[in-house]
């Protein structure tokens, strides 16, 4: 009787043109998977994300009420079983639960008019909570209205910490005060010991335009109370104007970039508001990259010196890091984090994601305090683990030239995907002379693994006795190609190293920083961008204040370290 319902009511859809694009073509022969998924060992149902396969067409849309289908990446969450109908015949159910568990495709045969049972056992490659290492994913918008569905969300994807953007800009139509979470158990909620749902979080976006028009995706995470937004499309006050704000109200909130080529961000990170990059950002999806070639949305642009060009291939990608190691070099400590945008992109939650490395339990206040101290890596794929002398990513170290031994320097990386290399980067390598010279960053030790596959994970780890000659920074990142044969990546935070006192500078990063500036003062004059001239120079002053930071660091770089 329900066979023969489902069969009618699609033949109505057909006929009033209204089939959701998830359902497959109009069969007589309909059957029925019930399908449970749970650990090795256990009788616990475990929650998921899943879709069948049926050749080429993909169904995400079960009949269990319990389940969260996301459209835009045709796949559904679930508490660990569902129901679904689907063409009889062979099927392919696809099971999954964020990085650290092996994806499971499994062929089943559905018989029509049948109830074909499936048990699923999803097994672990990887615990990082075991070893102190909890994820985020620091983009979400998918879920809002919904405590249930947020807390499926942080467990179907094995998300530890979930901080659902409250606040975006006007999509609600209504007052920052009138959307604020007011809900009854407190602006945390967690879903077991190991995932919570965090509602205290703001995005305030502005995008779009020529070149340097974008004043960027301001992501706020901790508030105590919400940062008033302007006014629709108006882009006073700038960006850092309303970081100050957030950190003066909410003082252990942490300030994301997004990306570090938004147009302001140059200016938020000269006047030391931003706490975290994000090298991993929603632009990197499963299948695709958004704007892999030329930059577009109003994100500065390549002409802001000479010799950029041959970037466009993997452009995004490249110039992401090399913006996020310009920062570094002029002596700012940014961690890298990841994030997916659920809800608007075409990615479930924590496709792009953060770890970080806490001090006591899973709470907020410790996961943002780890934010803030660089304890990260962020990974589209791989678990990449920096140490210098066994710190870890963040940590300062002294180093005095001729006198302290090397630096041991240890990257480890585990997957369950191929990889392109291992790689350690710096700013510094030695010029020619002999002189410790400076560059945006260079690969100062790699290993291949284009040739090694995981069987059944790829371990590796790069050693390296450093001697540092000028105050800088090293990292690590593990490269892969994606789907579309563009690049993905893990990233650690890096850790820090100061030589003989003398601080981090490099003077053609600075100069390429008042560069970007002076591209922005330029955008400040284009009419109608501001509602008056005191907005306006309200603005510039602003940007003015950023420029001379970078001034002053380009003159410690030639006081300190004449290349």
């Amino acid at each position: 009787m329900q066979n023969n319902k489902l069969k009618q009511g699609l033949a109505l859809m057909v006929f009033l043109g209204t089939v959701p694009a998830c359902l497959p073509a109009v069969r007589a022969d309909i059957g029925t998977l019930s399908v449970s998924v749970y650990e090795p060992g256990s009788d616990t149902l475990l929650p998921c994300r899943a879709w069948v396969n049926i050749g080429s067409e993909r169904i995400f849309s079960p009949i269990t009420e319990s389940c969260t289908p996301y459209s835009k990446d045709r796949s559904f969450s679930c508490d660990g079983d569902f129901i679904i109908q689907v063409p009889s015949g062979k099927a392919i159910v696809h099971i999954e639960r964020g990085k650290e568990y092996r994806p499971v495709d499994k062929e089943v045969i559905v018989e029509e008019n049948q109830t074909t049972k499936v048990d699923i056992t999803l097994k672990r490659w990887v615990n990082m909570c075991k070893e102190g290492w909890y994820s985020s994913d620091m983009h979400c918008h998918f879920g809002l209205d919904s405590l249930k569905v947020l807390k499926q969300l942080a467990l179907a994807d094995d998300v530890s910490l979930e901080p659902i953007l409250t606040l975006w800009n006007h999509q609600r139509g209504k007052t920052s005060d009138e959307t604020w979470p007011d809900w009854p158990t407190g602006p945390d909620v967690y879903a077991d010991a190991t995932h919570v749902v965090t509602l205290r979080n703001q995005e305030i976006e502005r995008i779009g335009g020529e070149a340097f028009e974008s004043t960027g995706a301001l992501l706020m995470f901790g508030l105590t109370k919400p940062v008033k937004m302007p006014l629709q499309n108006n882009r006073y006050p700038c960006d850092a104007v309303l970081a100050q704000i957030a950190k003066k109200t909410s003082p252990e909130c942490v300030i994301d970039t997004d990306k570090p080529i938004w147009g302001e961000n140059v200016v938020g990170a000269a006047l030391g508001l931003f706490d975290s990059v994000q090298v991993c950002h929603n632009h990197y999806h499963r299948e695709s990259t958004l704007s892999s070639g030329r930059l577009g949305w109003g994100m500065a642009a390549v002409d802001i010196e000479e010799g950029q060009e041959s970037l466009v291939q993997d452009e995004l990608f490249h110039h992401t890091n090399l913006a996020y190691y310009r920062f570094l070099n002029c002596g700012f400590k940014l961690a890298v984090t990841g994030g997916s945008a659920m809800g608007v992109m075409p990615v479930p939650l924590g496709y792009n994601r953060t770890y970080a490395k806490l001090d006591g339990p899973l709470t907020e206040a410790n996961y943002l305090r780890a934010i803030r101290a660089g304890r990260t890596f962020a990974t589209s794929g791989p678990m990449l683990i920096l140490t210098a002398n066994g710190l870890d990513s963040g940590a300062e170290i002294r180093y005095s030239t001729g006198k302290s031994k090397p630096i041991l320097i240890r990257a480890e990386v585990r997957s369950i995907q191929p990889l392109d290399s291992l790689e350690l980067i710096s700013p510094q390598h030695r010029l020619a002379t002999g002189v410790a010279g400076a560059c945006n960053a260079k690969v100062i030790k790699k290993v291949s693994l284009k040739n090694r596959s995981p069987s059944p994970v790829l371990k590796e780890s790069v050693v390296l006795a450093f001697r540092p000659q000028r105050s800088g920074w090293v990292a690590a990142r593990a490269i892969f190609t994606g789907p579309d044969g563009h690049l993905r990546q893990a990233h650690t935070s890096p850790v820090y190293i100061t030589v003989d006192g003398k601080p981090t500078a490099s003077k053609t990063d600075a100069r390429y920083m008042t560069h970007w500036i002076d591209r922005l003062l330029q955008v400040t004059e284009k009419p109608g961008r501001y509602r008056s001239d005191m907005e306006r120079a309200e603005v510039r002053a602003v940007f003015k204040k950023a420029r001379q930071k970078y001034e002053g660091i380009a003159l410690k770089a030639e006081e300190f370290w004449p290349d």
